[in-house]
């Protein structure tokens, strides 16, 4: 790959830099946007660790499971954010095929397969490496492809909106 880095793959180094403790403070409120998720992600991923930790009781477990609940609640807010603010960045056409999935919805992706791509290898488990370094690949290269698809007025995406209702009585 050569030529400036796109977008899509700037803001997986990003995620990567955070991870090793290095992310900048974001110049923007899309990029906020997307380390919030990013840090809400690695939390979720560390209380899913503490569920099959050898070893860890009932309370534990329920008390990790109700934080994951909450940390979820927390994502969806964050996708549905990151879809309006790129909505609002975005001029879309109205016609054009709609996308079967959102940009947030695939940077949530990103950010996912980023961190399990990070502990993978602290757990020294190199050979599953390029696998994983092959789902972001692609991964990003959809995302280009649908930002590109929607410059050209091929595809729209309807902004996400959880539904969940996470204890919600409404």
């Amino acid at each position: 790959m050569t030529g400036t880095p796109s977008p899509a793959r700037e803001v997986v180094a990003l995620f990567e830099r955070a991870l090793d403790g290095g992310a900048p403070t974001p110049p923007s409120e899309l990029l906020s946007l997307l380390l919030a998720l990013h840090r809400n992600n690695l939390d979720q991923w560390q209380q899913e660790d503490l569920t099959r930790a050898r070893g860890a009781d009932d309370a534990t477990v329920a008390a990790a499971k109700r934080a994951i609940d909450a940390l979820n609640t927390t994502r969806h807010e964050l996708v549905e954010a990151l879809d309006a603010a790129l909505a609002d960045a975005v001029e879309q056409d109205p016609s054009a095929t709609p996308a079967t999935e959102s940009p947030a919805m695939v940077y949530d992706r990103l950010s996912v397969l980023t961190i399990r791509m990070h502990f993978t290898e602290d757990a020294g488990y190199r050979a599953r490496l390029p696998l994983l370094r092959n789902q972001l690949d692609i991964a990003v290269q959809a995302l280009e492809g649908l930002f590109e698809d929607i410059r050209t007025g091929r595809k729209r995406f309807v902004p996400y909106q959880s539904l969940k209702l996470y204890g919600s009585s409404s």
